[in-house]
């Protein structure tokens, strides 16, 4: 094991990156018991199938990124800003979650005028826009650390 310091805002992402991916694999024991009884309880509470796996790839993206983050961090010795830790870990969040509450929604009986719930453009729009300042800051945080390090061997 290398003696490198681990922040706390580097600590908390990686612990952030274990709860996104603990959802994904929850979301995937039930997307398995519901497929082995599509007549059960747990599968009649899903609403819309596509979305729950939607939610379930998303926060398996999203685990993963955050940990590619945490080791790129650690491997260039970066203590990101706690906004940009805050930014990542919020859109990895909410964005599957967003997809995860429009599969257990029940729809109106009733064709609506508007084609998504209410909800859904607020939180998606919030949750993408921090998603995508949080992780295009943190590539642009690595690669001024690789970049500072190649000049520095040269």
């Amino acid at each position: 094991m290398t003696n490198q310091k681990m922040t706390m805002t580097n600590l908390f992402l990686v612990a952030f990156a274990g709860l996104c991916l603990a959802i994904a694999l929850a979301i995937a024991w039930v997307l398995g018991v519901t497929l082995f009884f599509p007549d059960g309880v747990l599968a009649g509470l899903l609403v819309e199938r596509a979305d729950i796996i939607r939610a379930h790839i998303d926060y398996l993206m999203m685990s993963q990124f955050l940990f590619i983050f945490f080791l790129l961090f650690r491997q260039y010795a970066i203590d990101p800003p706690v906004w940009v830790v805050v930014a990542c870990c919020f859109g990895a969040f909410f964005n599957p979650l967003s997809f995860l509450v429009r599969g257990l929604t029940p729809k109106p009986s009733v064709i609506a005028t508007i084609p998504v719930e209410a909800h859904f453009p607020f939180q998606a729009g919030l949750s993408f826009t921090l998603t995508t300042v949080g992780f295009l800051t943190a590539v642009a945080l690595v690669v001024r650390a690789a970049w500072k390090l190649r000049s520095v061997k040269d």
